[in-house]
């Protein structure tokens, strides 16, 4: 019986990590005004950077510990997650993305 209840838990979780990855993909192809482009641009920076940055503090890990590598999947939502909150307060800051 647990095991039904944890298989259910995970594959939310996973269709939740899809939705975020879907939903990065999408809003990356959508065309607009130079306002929305700029909007796009501004959360795709921040995002590198904090990417980057994240690359970094895993790559320390990594190797200080010797642990295992990075989830791949884990690593991509963390990632639209990312993205997701940069595009949210960068359309807060300069309005609807239309």
């Amino acid at each position: 019986m647990d095991i039904t209840w944890i298989s259910y838990v995970f594959l939310a979780a996973y269709a939740v990590l899809l939705a975020l990855i879907g939903f990065m993909l999408v809003s990356l192809a959508r065309r607009g005004d130079e306002r929305s482009r700029l909007i796009r641009t501004k959360a795709m920076s921040a995002t590198f950077i904090a990417t980057v940055v994240l690359l970094v503090f895993e790559t320390v890990r990594v190797q200080a510990g010797k642990q295992e590598g990075t989830n791949p999947l884990w690593l991509l939502t963390a990632v639209s997650l990312l993205f997701l909150v940069f595009l949210i307060v960068y359309k807060k800051k300069y309005g609807d993305l239309g």
